[in-house]
């Protein structure tokens, strides 16, 4: 039988607490305690959950195994880079970090002292996205398009391709594989300082491009993919985890795809890699990799500034 480890979680935002939540119900599991800035939060958890709480993450260090970050991203570094010292394992939510030079820090203080860093890319740990990974080998082209309303509680530290789009650029990024070759596209400030909306392209070395839309500014929520290979066009709705096969010349094919709940999949399989029953399916490295081409893309992207017109 497994043993039994030692979980924390920092940071109690809207991610976070289904961590705990989640991490509470795992019978070889101990959450060893929660951290967050806000006192009111910490003390409804540590009732609920009866776990420790603290305002300082550095209090819950020595405590546990293993944690999940779900702190705001640009803490992600500062955070990671002391549990890994300490000999913890790491599970940091998307994106790894907010530079490219601190994820390649991270990925490798976690090899040099064979820690697990697992990256919380959700969507890959979703049945119908493992699905399409076997239906649409080889593409030649992919859209995909992630909106949602506008919510002004939501934390909005990054812009909208760090925000949402970055799940999209991990999934193309699994499916294309190889070398990318060429990015672009264009993007919207609305509400905040960084972009709300943005189209991007992005171009690989085996020919195959990808379109990617997303919004944080739209009128519904929406998450679909479609994939384009030599003989078929495979579609995936996220929400609805079902997939429409089309196959060129052939009948069209509706798969609902079933199955347990990303988030209970991606930290069940995050504490077998701690206890060396799994090997991490989103590593540190593929974290680095995804961050890599939001960066890039953010940089290249041509802003639009939208023209407010007041009718009388």
């Amino acid at each position: 039988m497994a043993r039994r480890i030692r979980i924390g979680v920092v940071g109690l935002g809207q991610w976070g607490r289904n961590h705990a939540r989640v991490y509470a119900s795992f019978p070889d599991v101990e959450l060893a305690g929660v951290v967050d800035v806000n006192r009111n939060e910490l003390k409804g958890f540590t009732h609920r959950y009866h776990t420790a709480g603290f305002t300082n993450y550095k209090d819950l260090i020595e405590k546990v195994d293993a944690v999940s970050i779900a702190a705001p991203t640009v803490l992600h570094h500062e955070i990671a880079r002391e549990f890994l010292s300490a000999g913890v394992h790491v599970l940091v939510e998307k994106p790894i970090t907010t530079t490219v030079a601190e994820a390649e820090e991270l990925v490798e203080m976690a090899e040099q002292r064979d820690m697990v860093l697992l990256v919380g890319h959700v969507e890959r740990f979703k049945p119908a996205v493992r699905r399409l990974m076997e239906l649409a080998r080889q593409p030649l082209f992919i859209q995909a398009r992630r909106v949602r309303p506008y919510d002004r509680t939501r934390v909005m530290d990054v812009g909208v391709v760090m925000d949402l789009m970055i799940h999209d650029i991990d999934i193309v990024l699994s499916l294309a594989g190889g070398r990318v070759a060429d990015v672009g596209g264009i993007s919207v400030k609305v509400h905040n300082s960084h972009e709300d909306l943005a189209v991007a392209h992005i171009t690989f070395a085996s020919g195959c491009v990808a379109w990617l839309l997303a919004s944080r500014v739209s009128a519904d929520k929406v998450a679909e993919i479609e994939v384009t290979t030599a003989d078929r066009a495979v579609r995936l709705d996220y929400h609805k985890q079902h997939i429409a096969l089309h196959p060129f010349g052939g009948e069209i094919e509706q798969m609902a795809i079933k199955g347990e709940e990303p988030l209970k999949a991606e930290l069940r399989h995050f504490v077998n890699c701690v206890q060396g029953l799994e090997l991490p399916l989103v590593r540190g490295e593929d974290g680095l990799r995804a961050l890599e081409v939001a960066l890039r893309l953010v940089d290249v992207m041509s802003v639009v500034a939208p023209r407010v017109r007041v009718y009388r």
